[in-house]
């Protein structure tokens, strides 16, 4: 089976102070984006094997504890072989390890019947991390909480994103603890399209970012622009494809070194190649 596991960008944020729990509560207007990982999920006789191109060992590697998760719940009779082949950028605020994760679930869940409730599914995946949930859903949603909570929302036709991704990989801990050291920093008013209050704390951990927020927000964007998640991924958005192109155009030509790509939205934080599984 092949999966394409898709990114999202966070197109608002609030932090919303600190839980008992020590996770944030967040309020966030999440867009699943077609800036993909392929995964490939092939039936073994026994275990779980990882193949990730990242190189991470799989007792950290998010896909591998998605598979264990399911096998414990689900006791299958074989293993699973899980390729990995990354598309989205590490360290960007686009949720590729998360989505990975759900991915996995998804497919395997697919590939060892019968399937979980829909909603038991979900509690795996919040057991995995925060942003997993969301890619259970994908397409428009709005996230409460940790990120647990997702409920979805209207799709907006016609957006096209321009995404700017620095040779900047950014920590989400350190993001955080910055975040809460910033006098002022919880906010109480309601979300705005491309407001993120990560962002001065992105800024004082990573000032090489500003010249990209910067150049994103000068681009003659339809309605709003912004970062991603905790960083380091920046996004405008346009009406049509040929002004997005001319805008990630603008931006290619003034940084080099970073990668700029033309995404558009996706209803689903996954897709199943036709014809597999």
């Amino acid at each position: 089976m092949k999966v394409r596991a898709h990114a999202k960008l966070n197109l608002s944020l609030r932090v919303r102070g600190v839980r008992p729990d020590g996770f944030h509560e967040i309020e966030s207007l999440v867009q699943t984006i077609d800036l993909s990982d392929r995964i490939t999920l092939e039936a073994t006789g026994s275990g779980v094997e990882v193949d990730n191109d990242l190189g991470v060992p799989d007792a950290e590697d998010l896909t591998a504890r998605a598979a264990h998760l399911l096998f414990r719940e689900k006791r299958p009779a074989g293993g699973v072989r899980i390729v990995v082949r990354k598309g989205i950028p590490a360290g960007a605020g686009l949720g590729g390890g998360s989505s990975d994760a759900a991915a996995v679930l998804v497919g395997l869940d697919r590939l060892t019947p019968p399937r979980l409730p829909r909603a038991r599914l979900g509690v795996l995946a919040g057991e995995l991390g925060s942003d997993v949930p969301l890619f259970l859903t994908g397409g428009r949603v709005r996230i409460a909480g940790r990120g647990e909570r997702v409920a979805s929302m209207a799709p907006v036709r016609g957006e096209h994103f321009v995404l700017c991704l620095p040779p900047i990989s950014c920590d989400t801990r350190a993001v955080y603890e910055a975040f809460d050291r910033l006098p002022g920093s919880e906010r109480t008013t309601p979300l705005c399209p491309g407001e993120n209050d990560l962002w001065p704390a992105a800024r004082s951990c990573y000032p090489e970012l500003s010249p990209y927020a910067e150049a994103v927000a000068e681009l003659a964007a339809v309605d709003y622009s912004g970062m991603s998640g905790s960083g380091a991924a920046f996004y405008s958005v346009f009406g049509s494809a040929a002004a997005a192109e001319a805008a990630g155009g603008r931006l290619a030509a003034r940084f080099p070194e970073a990668r700029i790509v033309l995404c558009v939205p996706t209803c689903a934080g996954q897709t199943i190649d036709e014809g597999d599984g």
